[in-house]
């Protein structure tokens, strides 16, 4: 299962991404000059601000709200919104941007003319990238991973006649603070993050560039490296900052050189060989988890560029979606492991210092969307760096609550970077009053759980969490008229007015108290507590259903005028089909209906996260053709060449909710039931998927042919009674801890677990 090209990438979104969750790598595989980008995942420019809470700025949300229920015009709202915003923040130097680290560039005196047999791969299997041609006779090869164990990227360069390769190796930064220089073991970038004229201190970096010669000889000039006459090359690449992902050091630690000097001597001279095993059994211990075939077309024997050009005209290709979907799961394995940085918007991989919306962590759906899939597709390791990083987000979120809105708590607003911004704004205007987000966020952290079933995190991570995001929301709920509560200011992300009536902020708030109550009786904590939550929850403004039969946006009847004529990217007033749980066909038939309608008016075509959101709700809403005609539209139209997510520009969430999305189409468990095959289209009629995940903790294996189940073998990581559910047809299935349980086409456990099924 690969990626693969027959010509060098001629732009970015060609190259073949690589990474360890740390660092990553974008191969070009330029012949004659192969320019190899890398990245750190913490290098950021902006600084720890004390000052991002804006003091007096309650006085200024009370104001707010108060003029929205008089009816105020919106451009009077929207001034006295301002002044609730922080003076700091996005769009300002403070908040920073994610950094390019640095490049090298590998001259090989070679022509593209000159050469034949080009091959370029990305082998998703084994996380492994190889560049091949033949040149005067000589087959070159180019060897490229990034190792987890190792904490570093390997690169090698053979040739088939001894003593053919002469290369030569320099290192390049878009860093005005940045010296590189030659020492013993080979090429060493220092530099520091230039914040500008009288701005505070710069991050801190260094990168260091090891290489290992087999035949030939080695020499050095002022800043490159010259290989003559070799058999072989190996280059060693890491880095690191003084980066700390900790508030109260203000997100500074131990020095670049100290970490770098710590990683190589855990190399202890390995060797290519042995660091690749290392990184291979490493990798496929989480990439084999879930395997997917779906019979019909598979035109990997074409060229990636080449077949997606074929698919966007033809639609018919079940192996390229197939392989979209695993390499959703290699870039979240790739770019999010224990200890690294969470995805941000371009995951890991970066060639600007000024990439677009500052490659930070959005927080109105495309953070949480690049960890829909983790779960589900059985990656669950690769939650801990979104787990650790919205903890830590916690403790400023704290701070923002108690300035901002005299709240206890906490809370975050529409994006936020690893400086620990959760202050409202302050560019972008009324898109930063999205006091929701943190409890947005607080449906991954419960996720986490629910497919998991670990109770230690339930109980020491996840539950300060949703907890400390509830007790916000008690306090901040306004009651309307009616007596129903909303949340005031509300905004409907990304469009509309500011208002006490949007539904997507009660959409979020309802799942929210919704996993609380639950965590209260699991845990049997704060019963109290958690009844007065059930209270608040019950007056949430309900769910309406308008004119035009759509689901409504906002509670306000003017708000919906002329909406069967307009068209965005965002559909938040369907949060509660999908990522939430508020609304379920076959239990909610009319609001089903509604949503139906509602994502018909939104229309099939969408940015390339959009893209992704709209097959999960398809899928949700359980029409699997409907869902494999949206796939279909974004691999069409909402890929690059390497298949990373076009926007555009690229951004990788798109990626992670393709996958999710996948996933969602063969198997469902958010409402209380495990439905197998909801929403399979008639192209996939025959397959089988082994690996994906189901809450709490069970291993789903499924078969079926001719548009029909074969069947299913389910194993448990906890002893639990489970509702499955096919095609209408229910069973409640007793699993044992650890022991396989298989049933048949009909629901029917098999003889050998017969007592199993009830």
């Amino acid at each position: 299962m690969s990626l693969w090209f027959d010509t060098p990438a001629s732009q970015w979104e060609q190259g073949l991404p690589m990474g360890n969750g740390r660092l990553g790598m974008l191969v070009h595989g330029d012949i004659g000059k192969e320019t190899i980008v890398f990245n750190e995942d913490s290098l950021w420019s902006g600084w720890f601000e004390p000052a991002n809470d804006r003091e007096g700025a309650y006085r200024a949300l009370q104001l707010t709200r108060q003029l929205i229920k008089q009816g105020a015009r919106q451009d009077e709202i929207k001034k006295a919104a301002m002044e609730f915003c922080s003076l700091h923040g996005y769009g300002k130097a403070d908040f920073g941007a994610y950094q390019s680290f640095c490049s090298v560039t590998v001259s090989s005196g070679h022509e593209q003319k000159d050469v034949s047999n080009y091959h370029r791969r990305l082998d998703l299997k084994s996380a492994v990238s190889k560049v091949t041609y033949e040149h005067d006779g000589v087959r070159y090869e180019r060897e490229f991973f990034s190792s987890y164990p190792a904490q570093v990227n390997v690169m090698r360069y053979r040739a088939s006649r001894s003593g053919a390769l002469d290369l030569n190796l320099n290192l390049h930064s878009l860093h005005k603070k940045a010296k590189i220089t030659v020492d013993s073991d080979g090429l060493v970038i220092r530099g520091e993050v230039d914040n500008g004229k009288n701005k505070p201190e710069g991050m801190k970096f260094e990168g260091r560039l090891r290489v290992k010669v087999r035949g030939g000889r080695l020499t050095s000039g002022e800043s490159n490296l010259q290989i003559s006459g070799a058999d072989e090359v190996l280059v060693i690449m890491t880095g690191a900052t003084n980066y700390q992902l900790d508030y109260a050091s203000q997100y500074r630690g131990a020095s670049p050189e100290l970490k770098n000097i710590e990683v190589l001597k855990q190399l202890k001279n390995k060797s290519f060989s042995v660091l690749k095993q290392e990184h291979t059994l490493d990798y496929q211990a989480l990439f084999k988890r879930v395997r997917l075939h779906l019979a019909g077309t598979d035109r990997s024997d074409m060229p990636t560029d080449q077949r997606r050009q074929l698919y966007r005209e033809s639609k018919d290709d079940v192996g390229l979606e197939n392989l979209t979907f695993q390499y959703g799961r290699y870039l979240m394995i790739a770019c999010s492991r224990p200890g690294s940085m969470p995805a941000n918007l371009q995951g890991l991989w970066n060639h600007s210092n000024s990439p677009p919306w500052t490659c930070d962590y959005h927080l109105n759906i495309n953070f949480q969307m690049n960890y829909w899939p983790v779960d589900l597709c059985n990656l669950s390791e690769c939650a801990e760096p979104m787990v650790r990083w919205t903890t830590d987000l916690m403790k400023p979120g704290k701070k923002t609550a108690a300035v901002h809105y005299q709240s206890p708590g906490w809370v975050a607003h529409h994006t936020t970077n690893v400086w620990g911004f959760t202050s409202p704004g302050p560019a972008r205007g009324i898109h930063m009053l999205e006091a929701e987000s943190s409890a947005f966020l607080c449906q991954n952290i419960w996720d986490h759980y629910a497919f998991t079933g670990d109770i230690k995190y339930l109980r020491e991570r996840a539950w300060p969490l949703l907890k400390g995001s509830a007790d916000f929301w008690l306090v901040n709920l306004q009651e309307n008229a009616d007596g129903s509560l909303s949340v005031s200011p509300s905004y409907s992300p990304e469009w509309g007015p500011l208002s006490d009536g949007s539904y997507y902020q009660t959409m979020i708030l309802w799942d929210l108290f919704e996993h609380c109550i639950k965590v209260s009786s699991i845990l049997g904590v704060d019963e109290q507590w958690a009844t007065e939550l059930k209270l608040k929850q019950a007056r949430l403004q309900p769910l309406k259903i308008g004119k035009y039969g759509q689901l409504h946006e906002w509670r306000q009847d003017q708000y919906e005028e002329g909406i069967d004529k307009k068209k965005h990217r965002h559909m938040s007033h369907l949060w509660s089909v999908y990522p939430g749980h508020q609304i379920v066909p076959g239990r909610d038939a009319d609001l089903t209906k509604a949503a139906i309608r509602s994502l018909n008016l939104r229309g099939d075509g969408a940015t390339g996260w959009s893209m992704g959101w709209k097959i999960n709700l398809w899928a949700r809403l359980l029409d699997g053709n409907r869902t494999h005609k949206l796939i279909g539209n974004f691999i069409g139209s909402r890929v690059y060449d390497n298949l990373w997510c076009a926007h555009p520009p690229f951004q990788i969430d798109g990626n992670f909710g393709y996958t999710a999305g996948v996933a969602e189409m063969l198997v469902q468990s958010h409402a209380g039931q495990i439905n197998l095959l909801p929403a399979l289209p008639d192209v996939w009629h025959t397959g089988e998927v082994s690996g994906l995940k189901a809450r709490t903790g069970i291993e789903l294996s499924i078969a079926w042919k001719n548009g029909s189940l074969r069947n299913v073998e389910l194993l448990s990581s906890i002893k639990q009674s489970v509702p499955l559910t096919y095609k209408g047809k229910r069973v409640q299935v007793d699993l044992p801890k650890g022991k396989k349980i298989h049933l048949d086409s009909h629901l029917n456990v098999s003889s050998s677990d017969s007592s199993q099924l009830r």
